[in-house]
């Protein structure tokens, strides 16, 4: 058994505080871009994952207190960076389609508890149906995963602008200490990571745009790895600039973890029109590629842990989640006879 915390970023709607689901199906009544911050604490045991308690940060301040009380927003990146403090690195998980809020706080309790270090897990969840309907809850996840984008880019902006006023406020105190800020720091120097499953990543694509669009000065390498887990995108993504091209400029490493059994992407490759998956056979040309992105084929083991549509191989399957564990810890001594190297430093195979 383990008991995690999850914390979560979501533009989905509030629903009433009784109801234990915390958010619904729909974008917050604010507009499709207004987030709502909290936390959730899950005991898991084996794959079962069982909300224990939960806390929604408030939106507004009321207006009976102190004008001076931090939105949810701040109180919840003030928690986050007590966290880090902690030498636990953060992983920030978008999930993909037909899941719910709860159900995406569920699968991200079973990813923290999967990875061996300790580490924060922060969700951010967009309103993907949650409903199995084959042909109408694809294109409608679809559209809300592309409208989510700005959501997702306005979380960034909010941490891009916390870590260099956090950066400002200690080189002033530095400098008025008589110590030189090049050489003294008590940040806590940890990293912080993202894994989009499925659908998740196409909310990145969308993300990464509209950053793009609000200020390109600020897409600086904010992250670590970034983890791209059964991509339900376009195998030309790191092409073209409307895309993910300018993802490696914001991370150090970038993965992809692809399966061509995955039957998930076979049906959205065959049945939505659209091109061919990055998640299935990987990315279009290789050898054009950025340097950071590392291609990671899951097709020998993504059963273990996904029998039936071989496609959340992220959780529940140990080779996966023993791979994962040692890229967000950059290990470099992780055993090669688990990968099979097809292209040098570019591309590997998971062994059984």
């Amino acid at each position: 058994m383990a008991v995690v915390k999850i914390y979560f970023i979501t533009n989905r709607n509030r629903l009433p505080a009784k109801d234990k689901a915390l958010f619904g199906p729909t974008f917050n009544p604010d507009g499709v871009a207004a987030l709502r911050f909290g936390w959730a604490r899950f005991e898991v045991v084996s794959d079962v994952a069982t909300m224990k308690s939960s806390h929604v940060y408030p939106d507004n301040v009321p207006k009976d207190e102190d004008k001076g009380q931090p939105k949810g927003s701040a109180t919840f990146l003030d928690d986050l960076r007590t966290e880090m403090l902690a030498e636990r690195d953060t992983l920030v998980f978008i999930h993909g389609f037909n899941v719910s809020f709860m159900d995406a706080l569920k699968a991200g309790a079973r990813l923290a508890a999967d990875i061996p270090q300790d580490i924060n897990l922060v969700v951010f969840s967009w309103p993907s149906d949650g409903e199995l309907v084959p042909y109408m809850s694809y294109y409608s996840d679809r559209e809300d995963a592309r409208v989510s984008g700005p959501a997702l880019a306005r979380a960034y902006l909010k941490l891009f602008d916390f870590v260099q006023q956090l950066r400002e406020e200690e080189v002033q105190r530095l400098r008025k200490e008589g110590k030189d800020p090049n050489l003294h720091t008590e940040l806590c120097e940890r990293c912080i990571h993202v894994l989009a499953h499925s659908m998740g990543n196409y909310v990145l694509r969308n993300g990464i745009q509209a950053i793009c669009a609000k200020d390109p000065r600020k897409m600086v390498r904010m992250f670590d790895q970034v983890i791209m887990a059964a991509p339900d995108e376009d195998d030309d993504t790191f092409e073209r600039d409307d895309k993910l091209r300018n993802l490696p400029t914001m991370a150090r490493r970038i993965t992809v973890y692809h399966s061509r059994n995955d039957r998930a992407l076979v049906i959205s490759d065959t049945t939505k029109s659209n091109p061919d998956r990055l998640g299935s056979e990987g990315p279009r040309m290789l050898d054009m590629l950025p340097k950071k992105v590392v291609i990671v084929d899951c097709s020998d083991v993504a059963k273990t842990g996904d029998a039936l549509v071989r496609h959340t191989y992220y959780i529940g399957c140990p080779p996966v989640g023993n791979d994962i564990d040692a890229v967000l810890r950059n290990d470099p001594d992780w055993p090669r006879d688990r990968r099979q190297e097809l292209r040098p430093g570019r591309a590997y195979r998971l062994l059984p």
